[in-house]
């Protein structure tokens, strides 16, 4: 089909995995098939793009972020329901923002940011951060999630559910200036007009030009966005209050700050709140501890912390700590776990994961960010949360610690086979004729902790002990061997196609050095 080549040039990501969405027997809320989603170690071939575009499961997603940590689209994923897709094409018009609005396959909003070639992540990603802040979405998803991610220990990044699955009757269509459902073609000839050079995307900015007057001078944006667009329904208590934190950061003197909080409040506030009101706020701040309220509405969904970090009465040291915002879980043995946090990424194993101290520490060590103190109750609670939206990465069987297992015990018995019994007790594996391999465990310890793939040493003996006998039924017995009763291991003999010893890097042994 002469769509195919276009939309994967369109939409090409991370070439060496990918994502897949397929439906489930189980029935949801709706009445509908749950969908279970998966990240797959191996490139997404163009079956699977074409199968896409035909409607056959499973739908395809595909990771925006490559090997180099650089993309050709970026999205805001806007889950928050009811959605009205064609006000979002509006606001992006008004501020002259060159991005694409697509209904995303829940129904909500997806917001496209495309380039001609491969541009840093962290770029893109600043942008439509910014680009959310500016409409009132900035709690919204990031695509990709991760400014770097590190292929080479397993991770992947996060994938995106791909437009127009089923294309000739998708409900996952993109909409133009319009705000009108487009067809795939249509969207393709769209798209030739969105889309930006690398030039256009690093200049591209949101420029508020009330932010020079004298009203805003050294406001947060967040605050700067507000009282010009009009403040949402419900809100203007909260606003109110940390425009009195602004005020009280710019006229520190003689209580100047309570009078502006009046003048503020009639310039701003439709309907305003009144003196009585204004009066109930002042007596809030009217202390030491004072700061923005940065996690609470309205501010949240308008924030954006690195610019307002930037302004002279913007949060400064009070910049929130990073949040966790997903966790992935790389199916290897033990698993490894991919935590996102602001753009990047801390690698940790179950047991740091599991302690917050632990955590904290961990994120110290990789991004130099350490958390503030959580008491763990409240970490559990968080954690599991997260976790129930943890997304799986495969991992390739090599990974796996039974495989190694096996590959190491395969050398171990064949790499020098004994002729007979005896050579047993020179440290070697002999195997009868019957096909029983016998072996003391003592040696292939020893064998098995010169090998540097031995999951870092954390397996204990009597684990590793366990694994042979759950794995090659491995069981204990006593011959005797040069007249003397001898305790060793006996199991069915194991010989791979491909011997792996050389995959092994041995430790030397003293002598060896």
């Amino acid at each position: 089909m002469k769509e195919l080549n276009k939309f994967i040039y369109i939409f090409e990501g991370l070439d060496i995995a990918h994502g897949i969405t397929k439906k489930s027997s189980e029935i949801n809320e709706k009445g509908k098939n749950k969908t279970k989603s998966f990240t797959i170690h191996k490139p997404p071939i163009e079956k699977l793009w074409q199968d896409h575009l035909e409607g056959k499961d499973p739908g395809l997603g595909i990771i925006p972020i490559n090997q180099e940590n650089k993309l050709k689209w970026g999205c805001i994923d806007v889950d928050i329901y009811p959605v009205d897709h064609q006000e979002f094409v509006k606001k992006l018009q008004e501020k002259n923002i060159k991005a694409i609005v697509f209904r995303s396959k829940s129904g909500g909003a997806h917001i496209f940011m495309f380039t001609k070639t491969f541009v840093p992540a962290i770029v893109m990603r600043a942008k439509l951060k910014m680009i959310s802040s500016s409409i009132g979405y900035a709690r919204a998803e990031i695509y990709p999630k991760q400014d770097y991610i590190n292929v080479a220990r397993g991770d992947t990044g996060s994938f995106l559910n791909l437009p127009y699955y089923d294309y000739k009757n998708s409900v996952r269509y993109a909409f133009n200036s319009k705000g009108l459902q487009m067809s795939l073609e249509e969207f393709f000839d769209y798209y030739n007009e969105m889309v930006m050079t690398e030039e256009e995307l690093t200049k591209f900015t949101i420029s508020n030009k009330k932010e020079e007057i004298d009203f805003f001078k050294g406001m947060s944006p967040c605050l700067v966005t507000l009282l010009s667009d009009g403040v949402p329904n419900g809100q203007r208590n909260n606003c109110m209050y940390n425009v009195g934190v602004y005020l009280k950061k710019r006229y520190p003197e003689n209580n100047e700050w309570q009078g502006h909080m009046h003048i503020y409040d009639k310039e701003f506030m439709k309907p305003p709140l009144g003196a009585n009101e204004i009066n109930v706020l002042k007596k809030s701040l009217d202390s030491k501890d004072y700061q923005y309220k940065c996690k609470d509405e309205p501010i949240c969904s308008f924030c954006d912390a690195k610019k307002c970090a930037t302004k002279e009465f913007g949060i400064g040291d009070d910049a929130p700590t990073p949040e966790i915002t997903e966790i992935r879980k790389y199916e290897s043995e033990p698993p490894i776990w991919f935590v996102s946090l602001d753009g990047t990424t801390v690698e940790v194993d179950g047991a740091t994961l599991h302690d917050p101290e632990k955590f904290s520490v961990a994120c110290m060590e990789q991004i130099g960010k350490p958390l503030m103190p959580i008491p763990k109750h409240a970490w559990r609670k968080a954690l599991i949360k997260l976790m129930a939206n943890a997304k799986s990465i495969t991992a390739p069987d090599s990974s796996k610690i039974s495989v190694q297992l096996t590959e190491i015990l395969a050398d171990y018995i064949n790499r020098t086979p004994g002729r007979d019994k005896e050579d047993i007790l020179r440290g070697v594996a002999f195997t009868d004729k019957s096909g029983i391999t016998m072996f003391k465990f003592a040696n292939f310890w020893k064998y098995l902790l010169r090998t540097k793939s031995w999951a870092d040493r954390t397996y204990s003996k009597q684990k590793t002990m366990r694994m042979l006998q759950d794995l090659f039924l491995a069981k204990e017995s006593t011959p005797k061997i040069d007249g003397k009763t001898h305790r060793v291991l006996e199991m069915k003999h194991i010989m791979l196609d491909k011997p792996s010893t050389k995959k092994y890097e041995m430790e030397k042994e003293p002598w060896q050095q």
